[in-house]
């Protein structure tokens, strides 16, 4: 994790060497996602640190810059929110206010179909995974992808929610419906009932 050694003599650091510190650190994150449904539990960092072949030296580090992070989220950006831009190849970040997310109440019993089921799986996948919590410009046209969140949100609009200009993100129920449907494709067990809050979800056969 020592950025310092790795260095050349430009004084840049060494691109596969950076790569690997990111890596780790994106790793760091999305453990401390899990912390969700366990806020009652204490997280062994040290075990992760260890788990990561991190050096126990570093720990302390790695905890300071975490804490930087949520102050900053927390007291710099609290009614904002900030994204990645580009222009003339140069990336900036640009800050754009929170709009109040519009969202469509669910009614308590969901029938959903099992290719909607699918589909959840694939969008929840990649906005957690590849868009990395950017939300789908459905404004735009000819993407399979924006094509899927259309097919979706129009049959199960409360699986989603709106936050100004078409940006269009998955909805708490959704986001929760989606983890837990990734979750059971990995154990390869299909989805019959599943309770979420006070809410039923029912998979139908197509057709």
């Amino acid at each position: 994790m020592t950025l310092t050694s790795d260095m050349n003599s430009a004084g840049y650091y060494n691109k596969e060497q950076f790569h690997k510190v990111l890596k780790v650190l994106n790793q760091i994150v999305d453990y401390l996602g899990k912390f969700e449904k366990y806020y009652d539990r204490n997280f062994n960092f040290s075990k992760l640190v260890k788990l990561l072949r991190i050096p126990q030296s570093q720990t302390d580090d790695i905890i300071h810059l975490l804490l930087n992070f949520q102050e900053k989220f927390e007291n710099v950006f609290t009614k904002y929110k900030i994204r990645r831009y580009l222009m003339n190849n140069q990336a900036y970040l640009i800050a754009e206010k929170k709009v109040k997310s519009e969202v469509i109440d669910a009614p308590l019993i969901i029938e959903i179909s099992s290719s909607h089921i699918e589909l959840l799986n694939d969008i929840i996948y990649i906005f957690k995974h590849i868009k990395r919590g950017n939300g789908f410009d459905i404004v735009k046209n000819g993407s399979e992808l924006l094509a899927k969140v259309k097919k979706l949100r129009d049959t199960h609009p409360y699986l989603f929610e709106t936050k100004g200009n078409g940006i269009v993100y998955p909805s708490e129920l959704g986001l929760k419906l989606g983890e837990l449907i990734i979750s059971y494709n990995k154990s390869n067990k299909k989805i019959q009932t599943v309770n979420i809050g006070n809410h039923k979800f029912v998979v139908s056969k197509d057709g």
